[in-house]
């Protein structure tokens, strides 16, 4: 009987080999009828269990898969609907496989019947049926083109986004039919094209950004320390903090001053020296001094003093000359986004 059995096995796995001939095949082989009905019981067990082990799952529209109910889990309290039978249940899932959740709620497989599983609702979808109806998304995707506007009187790190684009989307949608554990039909049922739009990215280009003498027009306080600087020639700078700040100015040739900054950089009209503590290292900055005398613009913190400490700032400025005739000011400090 055992090798009955296995050549019926290999028969059925490969469609040749019927249930009813399956009887017909052991009692031609001298079986008595007794034991025909037995190994016929046996092999509708055997058939339900492998047939309970092989489901369909589908995590993604894009995404589905072959694999075994014992090994296919399910988390505590996910809600699950079970369809089978032409009837619905409603349950919990208790930390369970698919298959014990199905032996628990007593829903029969049946010898010619698939198990899908369907990850991709709120619910836990589980279907029991000899068709098993599937969709499939399959997309193309086409990057945004990018376009640079440049800016002459914008420092090189400046990137503003004028217009967002969107990625185009080449998708196919196919109905796919399975039974008895196959791929019997794959039909495009849909298909839709998304066209890509244009990334427009304004970059400025200016390399020696400070003291940069655009005149302001506007400063715009969104009263929650935010706001937008808007200077004469359109441009507008937004920050997100404001900071009221003493002033020094320092020179290459000052007693111990080089020409390297703390930060590695060559130091420049538009470098500032701060307590990085209080202003990050590579923070950007519009500084502008309270008493309208100054507008040194553009900066970026690089350097450091010993002198500097919380609420104080030191400005590069090209000559001794220069930094005499600054002197020490309060300036209004807005770092920029």
């Amino acid at each position: 009987m055992l090798i009955h059995r296995r050549l019926a096995g290999f028969l059925r796995r490969y469609g040749l080999l019927s249930l009813s001939a399956l009887v017909a095949f052991t009692l031609l082989a001298g079986a008595s009828p007794a034991s025909s009905v037995a190994a016929t019981d046996l092999l509708e067990e055997t058939v339900q269990e492998e047939k309970s082990q092989e489901v369909f799952v589908t995590r993604s529209a894009s995404l589905t898969y072959m694999s075994s109910g014992s090994e296919v889990a399910l988390e505590e309290g996910q809600n699950v609907t079970v369809s089978a039978q032409g009837s619905e249940q409603e349950t919990t899932a208790e930390n369970e496989t698919v298959s014990a959740l199905l032996d628990r709620l007593d829903v029969e497989v049946g010898p010619l019947d698939m198990v899908a599983v369907d990850f991709t609702g709120s619910h836990v979808g589980i279907t029991v049926d000899s068709e098993i109806l599937v969709y499939e998304r399959e997309e193309k995707v086409t990057e945004s083109p990018v376009t640079y506007i440049y800016n002459d009187v914008l420092p090189t790190w400046s990137e503003t986004v004028v217009q967002q684009g969107q990625d185009g989307v080449h998708t196919e949608i196919y109905e796919v039919v399975y039974a008895e554990g196959r791929q019997i039909s794959r039909q495009l049922v849909e298909e839709t094209d998304t066209q890509p739009t244009e990334t427009i990215i304004e970059k400025g280009t200016l390399e020696n950004f400070a003291p940069n003498q655009e005149p302001v027009a506007e400063i715009v306080d969104n009263g929650n320390g935010t706001g937008k600087i808007v200077l004469e020639n359109g441009i507008e700078l937004t920050y997100n903090q404001s900071l009221t700040m003493k002033a020094t100015a320092y020179a290459t040739g000052d007693p111990g001053v080089g020409t390297i900054t703390a930060t590695g950089t060559t130091v420049r009209p538009g470098t500032v020296a701060v307590d990085p503590r209080q202003i990050p290292y590579g923070t950007k900055m519009y500084i502008v001094s309270n008493d309208g005398a100054y507008l040194y613009g553009f900066s970026i913190a690089e350097d450091t003093g010993g002198a500097i400490r919380q609420n104080r700032i030191d400005l590069f400025f090209p000559s001794q000359a220069a930094c005499i005739q600054f002197g020490v000011r309060n300036c209004t400090v807005y770092i920029l986004d």
